[in-house]
């Protein structure tokens, strides 16, 4: 009789994804009913479903949650350029997060600020390869960009409604869920307060949300954030050298200050969010750096120094401080893409003769 039970409930198990389509209410009466129900056969309910289900569908566990924070830093390093404190910042308080799950109090909740083209979405887009074996389609994966998330102001209560229960009904999924909110200075006011307690140490029967991480990236500080360094540069400071204390006051009251919806929030004001992170405008030797791995890229991994320099000259720099530029290697993928394609084209006309 009871290797009947275990036939019958590996099959339900490899039926769990239609259960979890289910009200959350009525989830957990078939999942926790049936528990029982193993429970009194002395059958484990957790190991069946890790050699069913799990083998084909992605779960919250170690092997589809691996967080190999040493393969964050490696692609880092290897991709992202002039971003030495976002870089040494993000690396170590994903690895304290990930090494102290069992003691975490609190989600970790981080805010990447600064100029457009500096690598602050790119930095997630490397976050959720190296943390989910799945990356970006993972379905613990959240990912919120504002306006097109939000797009009428005059919704914003049900915005905040929908919010909160998306996220709760994450955590409650799995409490190593990753948010990310782009164009955070974008999104309407007040939208994500309802949120805030989830950012907190949870209270009384508040969902636990202490295992997960809260991304907030916007462009708020990025002005701030360049005169700050060319203040430093100009006074004999190396860029290399400069510390995120030099930076995260001005960061955090720049985002308190700025339009959007995290515009004098109580995630500011209650020291909710543990990182303010400033990323540093580029330098033109940055931003040839982008231009060589693009071509690289696109498989032309030894381009000219002309080549280079067709693309280089298009780069528009800023008004105040010249040496940096206005947006970063936002704009480099189509250039490069055009040069790229030029001796294309080129070489197989030689070729031809």
């Amino acid at each position: 009789m009871k290797s009947f039970w275990v036939i019958l409930f590996c099959f339900l198990a490899t039926c769990v994804r239609n259960v979890v389509l289910l009200e959350p209410l009525t989830t957990l009466a078939v999942v926790g009913g049936g528990s029982a129900m193993l429970t009194a056969l002395g059958i484990n309910y957790s190991t069946i479903k890790l050699n069913t289900y799990c083998r084909w569908y992605e779960c919250c566990t170690p092997d589809y949650i691996p967080a190999n924070i040493i393969k964050f830093r490696q692609d880092l390093e290897k991709a992202v350029f002039g971003q030495h404190i976002a870089i040494k910042i993000v690396t170590n308080a994903l690895q304290y997060h990930f090494e102290n799950l069992s003691k975490s109090s609190k989600p970790l909740v981080m805010s990447f600020q600064g100029t457009p083209g500096i690598g602050k979405t790119y930095i997630t887009n490397v976050m959720k390869d190296a943390i989910f074996k799945l990356g970006k389609d993972s379905k613990y994966v959240h990912f919120f960009r504002g306006r097109s998330s939000f797009p009428n102001q005059k919704k914003i209560d049900e915005y905040k409604e929908q919010l909160i229960d998306t996220v709760q009904a994450s955590l409650a999924r799995c409490p190593m869920s990753l948010f990310i909110f782009d164009e955070v200075d974008h999104m309407p006011v007040g939208v994500m307060e309802g949120i805030t307690p989830l950012l907190d140490h949870p209270s009384g029967d508040q969902i636990d949300s202490s295992k997960a991480i809260f991304i907030f990236i916007s462009n708020a500080g990025g002005l701030e954030i360049s005169q700050q360094l060319a203040s430093l540069m100009n006074r004999g400071h190396s860029r290399e050298e400069t510390e995120l204390h030099l930076f995260e006051k001005i960061t955090e009251m720049s985002l308190y200050n700025s339009n959007g919806a995290l515009m004098k929030s109580g995630s500011i004001e209650k020291a909710l969010i543990d990182h303010f992170i400033p990323f540093l405008p580029l330098e033109q030797r940055h931003v040839k750096k982008c231009i060589e791995a693009e071509f690289a890229r696109v498989g032309l991994p030894n381009p000219t120094s002309e080549q280079i320099n067709d693309v280089l000259k298009d780069v528009t720099y800023e008004k105040e401080q010249s040496f940096f530029a206005t947006h970063g290697c936002k704009k480099l993928e189509k250039k490069v893409g055009l040069v790229a394609q030029m001796a294309t084209i080129s070489h197989d006309i030689f070729s031809d003769l």
